[in-house]
């Protein structure tokens, strides 16, 4: 049984999802992607379409010997399927989560902490998903055999100079964003506009390369610095710019909606933790009709991740790393949504660590961050980060990702590791080839940080117009004073680290929707 969704194209015996970029024939969606696939016909053939394909995609294929189904380098279409061999795009289409059917403890415990559930494993104990880099072959009389076909591991063979390093990256940034926009059919183009670079990057080689229709949008509360500074790129480029103002009202009334419900519905796909970062914004964006409806929505997802910017400082001065160090790098990054776990809950993560990801005992520096950065890809932007693109799927939008061109990731992939630390190359690439003469947000004002500084001492992220997501704000006091009680079930045994009297606003976002996701789980 395969069971796909509306985005999907079937063509005979092929299904496709999502767009390629063929370095020849240009880009290729639907009926042409499907044209493309077609000359599938065995493992072998897939294997090696896989290892030269560029693009955001998933894959079907019906042949004799059963089912082919393959994600991207990146899993930016998710795929599931059970132990019968049914393959569906929604886990749901295959098999209902409640509680009844939560995997392991270990499993929760992860999703929990983490915010999504590594590897192939899903919180459904009787479903699987095919990890980033990977495909299914479901024959007839075999069990399901997952297998590997990329993996983000750096190989810094190069001794090219900085400089080089600099036209290098300028030269594939321009053709990833030319390849863009040709894809459109002139259609408008919308930019989520942060405080930071890389969005503003995505707007300044459009607006470069003379695309007529930019829209631009921020949110969240207007006293934030962030978004004066998203203003300033905007109009600094000449683009139009939308704000969504946000507060505890506006964010309560939103998440508590049976449109929210739904939503995590789609979203969570007994996967990831919900990403509703810009969830509120967009629909604000649709309702107003402050853009086209045939609006293609391109986030600047995760140029800051492929330049360095995840790598623990220590890299910078330590040459040697073994296996411990690394799994211990890896927990504190990726396993830290809720303080104090116990020594048997940090023990059951390294444990799944080690089984995602084969190192050797000892590593130098290259090898551990190597390591590093392809588990982040792997699981959190794979998992968590692409998860977002599921908002703009919600409401009717198309979107692109160009930072992932598979060009720019093998140009990173072959970076040394002195040029990725602390995005040095790219911060010297930004000095000559990105003109904006607007800082990048950092900081908020002295007054508003030390302002914040003591109300979080006292209260927690008392001012935080995102918290109001889950406690109605009556008044200041009676706002500090909810629990994650709130959102704990009766019927579930949770795992140590969740403290039923933490007040509210003194949890990580992530944490919190990651605990209304299992929260409002069938019994």
């Amino acid at each position: 049984m395969i069971r796909l969704g509306k985005l999907w194209h079937t063509q005979g015996t092929v299904h496709v999802c999502g767009y390629l970029q063929h370095p020849t024939q240009g880009f290729l969606e639907a009926a042409s992607l499907a044209e493309y696939f077609s000359r599938i016909t065995d493992e072998a053939a897939l294997a090696s379409e896989l290892s030269k394909a560029n693009g955001c995609f998933a894959l079907v294929v019906e042949n004799a010997n059963g089912i082919l189904a393959a994600v991207d380098r990146l899993r930016s279409i998710p795929l599931f399927w059970d132990q019968s061999g049914n393959l569906a795009d929604k886990s749901e289409a295959l098999a209902h989560l409640n509680l009844k059917s939560l995997a392991s403890p270990e499993i929760l415990s992860e999703f929990l902490m983490a915010g999504f559930v590594t590897g192939s494993d899903t919180l459904h104990k009787e479903l699987k998903q095919i990890p980033a880099g990977h495909y299914l072959a479901l024959n007839h009389g075999q069990s399901p055999q997952l297998k590997c076909y990329y993996r983000f591991l750096h190989n810094a063979s190069s001794s090219q100079s900085v400089e080089d390093w600099i036209e290098q990256q300028h030269t594939l940034l321009l053709q990833v964003a030319r390849d863009t926009l040709n894809s459109l059919n002139e259609r408008p183009v919308v930019i989520p506009l942060s405080g930071g670079y890389d969005s503003r990057l995505l707007a300044y080689l459009f607006k470069t390369l003379k695309y007529p229709r930019i829209y631009t949008y921020s949110y969240d509360s207007r006293r934030h610095a962030e978004s004066r500074i998203s203003q300033r790129v905007a109009e600094h480029l000449a683009l139009p710019w939308h704000f969504i103002d946000h507060s505890h009202r506006s964010w309560y009334q939103a998440f508590q909606s049976q449109a929210r419900r739904d939503f995590y519905a789609f979203i969570v796909n007994a996967s990831s933790s919900a990403h509703v970062q810009d969830w509120l914004a967009v629909q604000e964006l649709q309702k107003r009709k402050l853009i086209p409806s045939d609006s293609v929505f391109i986030p600047g997802h995760s140029a800051d991740f492929l330049e360095g910017s995840h790598l623990p400082g220590i890299y910078a001065t330590q040459k040697v790393f073994n296996r411990a160090e690394l799994q211990q790098q890896i927990i504190s990054f990726h396993y830290r949504l809720w303080p104090n776990p116990s020594n048997r809950e940090l023990e059951a993560f390294r444990a799944r660590i080690q089984s995602h990801i084969q190192v050797p005992e000892s590593l130098d520096a290259s090898q551990a961050a190597s390591s590093f950065e392809y588990w982040d890809l792997q699981e959190r932007q794979a998992k968590f980060i692409v998860n977002s693109l599921r908002v703009y799927e919600s409401l009717g939008y198309q979107w692109r990702m160009p930072f992932w061109d598979a060009r720019l990731m093998d140009f990173w992939a072959a970076v040394p590791l002195q040029l990725r630390l602390h995005r040095k190359l790219w911060l010297l690439f930004a000095q000559k080839h990105l003109p904006i003469p607007i800082p990048v947000y950092k900081h908020p004002p002295f007054c508003t940080r030390a302002l914040d500084k003591l109300l979080r001492i006292a209260f927690g992220e008392l001012r935080n117009v995102r918290y109001g997501r889950f406690a109605e704000y009556r008044n200041p006091l009676y706002f500090a004073r909810q629990k994650v009680a709130n959102y704990m079930r009766t019927d579930l045994d949770y795992p140590s680290f969740i403290n039923g009297n933490r007040a509210l606003i003194r949890c990580d976002l992530n944490a919190l929707q990651a605990l209304i996701a299992i929260y409002e789980l069938d019994s």
